[in-house]
C-alpha cells in the first residue's frame, strides 16, 4: 500500500467508482487533495477513475479495497457507497442487498475511524431524501420527520450506521435525484427521445433534483467549512412537480410527452419500488442555503438543461 505524501488533506471516498464518486474524486484531485479511492474492486475503481479523468491516475490518488483500510491515513472520509435503490424490483433479497451495501461499508468505515484513523476530523456520509417518505404538499427541511416506508427506513438505518465520534465532525447529506451525464438521466433520456416519455399519474407530486456539479460543490463546501455539522439536504432550492419535470425534459429533447403511467400499472412493472416514483417530496436545502452555499443551477430546468448539454458534448466528443 502506497501512502499519500505532501497532501495536507487526504480524503477516503467510498463508492469512488459511482456516479457522484467519480466526479468528486476528479474535483478533489484537480485541486491538489490526496484521494484514497475505495471500492470492492480496485481494478474496477481504477478503470472508472481513468475514464473520468481522461489520464493516468496521479501520485496523490491511491486506489484500495476495504481490506486495506487499516493501512490508510486519511484526514477526512466521504462515504458514498450504496447500491442504486431504483435499479430493480424490491424483492426480499433485493432489500437485503440494498441494506447490506450501505451498512456493511459504513460499519467498516466506523471501525477504521475508531481503531486506526486518528487523523480523521471530518466524516461525511450519504443518505437520500427517501428518508422523508411521501409527504404530499409539505415543505421538507432537514428537521422534517422520517417517513414510514421501506426507503425511509433504509435511509434512517444508513444514517445511524455512522455514529458520532468525539472531537470529529459528522455530516449527513440527503441527496435528491442527481442530474448529469449518466445516472438517472441516462435512463430517462432514451424513452423521452423516442417520444415515449410519460409523467407518473397526474404528475402533481413534488420531486427534488440537483445537478451533479452542484452536488460535488456542496460536498467540497461541507468538507472545507469546519464550523458545519449535522444534516444537509442536497437538492435544488426550487423543487418541481413531476408534470413540469416531464414537460421540461420532453421540451429540451424536442419531443412530445403525451403519456401518463398510472400507479397501478407501475406497481405491476416495478412492484413496491414504484412507490418511490410517486412519492411527493417537496424537499428544500434550508441548512445548505443558511450556511452560505450558492447553487450554480438553482432550478431544476436549469440543472436539467445543463446536464443534457453535458451529455450531448460527451456523445459528440
Amino acid at each position: 500500500m502506497t501512502a499519500i505524501a505532501n497532501c495536507t488533506q487526504r480524503i477516503a471516498i467510498t463508492g469512488a467508482s459511482g456516479f457522484i464518486g467519480q466526479a468528486l474524486c476528479k474535483a478533489l484531485l484537480e485541486r491538489g487533495d490526496g484521494v484514497y479511492a475505495l471500492g470492492r474492486s480496485p481494478t474496477g475503481t481504477a478503470q472508472a477513475l481513468l475514464g473520468s479523468l481522461g489520464r493516468a491516475l496521479p501520485e496523490h490518488c491511491v486506489v484500495a479495497d476495504y481490506q486495506q483500510l487499516p493501512a490508510l491515513d486519511p484526514t477526512a472520509v466521504i462515504n458514498l457507497a450504496g447500491e442504486n435503490i431504483a435499479a430493480g424490483r424490491w424483492t426480499a433479497r433485493r432489500k437485503r442487498d440494498l441494506l447490506a451495501s450501505r451498512l456493511d461499508t459504513s460499519k467498516r468505515i466506523s471501525e477504521a475511524i475508531a481503531q486506526h484513523w486518528s487523523a480523521v476530523d471530518t466524516v461525511i456520509s450519504a443518505s437520500a431524501i427517501g428518508y422523508y417518505g411521501d409527504a404530499g404538499e409539505t415543505a421538507l427541511a432537514e428537521n422534517a420527520p422520517q417517513g414510514r416506508d421501506f426507503a425511509a427506513d433504509l435511509c434512517q438505518r444508513w444514517e445511524a450506521a455512522i455514529p458520532e465520534f468525539e472531537g470529529r465532525r459528522r455530516l449527513i447529506t440527503r441527496f435528491g435525484v442527481v442530474l448529469g451525464d449518466g445516472g438517472a438521466l441516462a435512463k430517462m433520456r432514451l424513452p423521452f427521445s423516442l417520444g415515449l416519455g410519460s409523467q407518473f399519474g397526474n404528475g402533481q407530486h413534488w420531486q427534488a433534483y440537483i445537478h451533479r456539479d452542484d452536488a460535488v460543490a456542496a460536498l467540497l463546501f461541507l468538507l472545507d467549512c469546519e464550523a458545519l455539522s449535522g444534516t444537509f439536504n442536497l437538492v435544488c432550492p426550487e423543487p418541481i412537480r413531476n408534470r413540469d419535470f416531464t414537460r421540461a425534459l420532453a421540451r429540451s429533447l424536442n419531443r412530445p410527452a403525451f403519456f401518463r403511467l398510472p400507479r397501478a400499472a407501475a406497481k405491476l412493472v416495478f412492484g413496491e419500488m414504484a412507490e418511490v416514483l410517486y412519492a411527493s417530496q417537496r424537499v428544500l436545502p434550508k441548512a445548505l442555503l443558511e450556511s452560505g452555499f450558492r447553487f450554480h443551477y438553482p432550478t431544476v430546468p436549469q440543472a436539467l438543461q445543463a446536464a443534457l448539454n453535458n451529455a450531448s458534448r460527451a456523445n459528440s466528443a
